[in-house]
């Protein structure tokens, strides 16, 4: 029997299956916080690349993986990035490359020095063979994606860009574990303000104030985004129509009178009303002289909040304010989740 291409073993853990054809089994290294890259195989998901921490899935053994993004389920192994199908193919390549330069040196029983003298006295023929230098194989260079998550359901750790909806290890819907995850990132920056005080002053303490006020204020405008956009999927609209009511919303959902009126128009729903919602709708006001003005009081400002304050100073913002508006954005955005996602992925 003539010698194989490939010998069984080895770190790819070569298994003949007959007939020349050969499986291996190649293991993708993760990044060194111990993801591994996922991209859904949809190719019409945007942006369709997260990570994932295998070993913290409590369901072992799944066979199924979901897409963070759009839901689309598959086996896991369809969810492999470019970069890792570079990565096998290049350690497979050097395999075969690695088994053909021992079927040459075998089969001209060259030794090992790669050389072999064939006759001799006045007539001698020398048989030579140099495998070709086998390049490194890279590991996948893979993105940088910051926004961890951990599935309450399953416990698998992954990391998503923006506010993704689905759990990419049992497919539940975890949207709002995403947005607490931010919300909470936001309430770490704001505990840190009274250090920051100490170190570099009562200025620095109050901008740092006034980005946590606009960061929850961007919050709740992307959530509340990504909820309409899905509640408008699951109604059956077209991308052309849903981007069409996105360009009559604007940046409505920066101020909480606007919010409403859109959210009744399209889908008929009442966010509700009340001293919290009020307060709400204030608390976004001041977003206006902080992003548009330094922090300074202006008309415009006073004429929409109707407030005692006086044009020309700055707006007052305490970290028990920032505090309350976190939470009661949290709460809103819950009652916007539940009033308009009934349908399941």
């Amino acid at each position: 029997m003539g010698r194989k291409l490939l010998s069984e073993g080895g770190p790819l853990g070569v298994k003949s299956l007959g007939n020349d054809r050969y499986s291996m089994s190649i293991e993708i290294p993760p990044d060194e916080e111990g993801r591994t890259a996922r991209q859904c195989p949809d190719a019409d998901c945007s942006p369709g690349y997260f990570k994932v921490k295998l070993s913290t899935n409590v369901r072992a053994g799944q066979k199924s993986a979901y897409c963070p993004y759009c839901g689309h389920s598959a086996e896991a192994s369809d969810f492999a990035t470019l970069e890792q199908l570079r990565y096998a193919e290049e350690l497979v390549t050097r395999e075969v490359r690695k088994g053909f330069d021992r079927l040459v040196t075998d089969a001209l029983g060259l030794g090992a020095s790669g050389s072999r003298k064939l006759g001799g006295g006045f007539l001698s023929i020398e048989v030579s063979y140099k495998p070709e230098t086998h390049p490194p194989v890279w590991r996948p260079f893979e993105d940088e994606v910051r926004r961890d998550v951990t599935c309450p359901n399953c416990t698998l750790d992954q990391t998503v860009f923006g506010l993704a909806t689905w759990c990419a290890g049992c497919g539940e819907d975890i949207f709002l574990v995403h947005v607490a995850a931010e919300l909470a990132v936001t309430r770490l920056m704001l505990n840190d303000v009274p250090r920051r005080r100490e170190l570099f002053g009562k200025r620095v303490a109050a901008k740092d104030l006034e980005n946590c006020l606009e960061d929850a204020v961007s919050i709740f405008e992307a959530s509340t985004k990504a909820v309409v956009r899905r509640a408008l999927i699951v109604r059956g609209e077209s991308q052309e129509q849903i981007e069409a009511h996105f360009k009559k919303i604007g940046n409505s959902f920066q101020n909480i009178k606007r919010t409403r009126s859109q959210l009744q128009d399209l889908f008929g729903f009442d966010l509700g009303s009340g001293a919290k919602l009020d307060g709400l709708s204030c608390s976004f006001e001041k977003r206006h002289p902080v992003t548009h003005n330094l922090g300074v009081i202006d008309r415009k400002y006073l004429e929409r909040v109707q407030a005692a304050e006086r044009e020309g100073r700055e707006v007052t913002i305490a970290g028990s304010d920032v505090e309350w508006l976190l939470e009661t954005i949290q709460e809103t955005l819950t009652v916007l989740h539940s009033g308009l996602i009934r349908n399941p992925r």
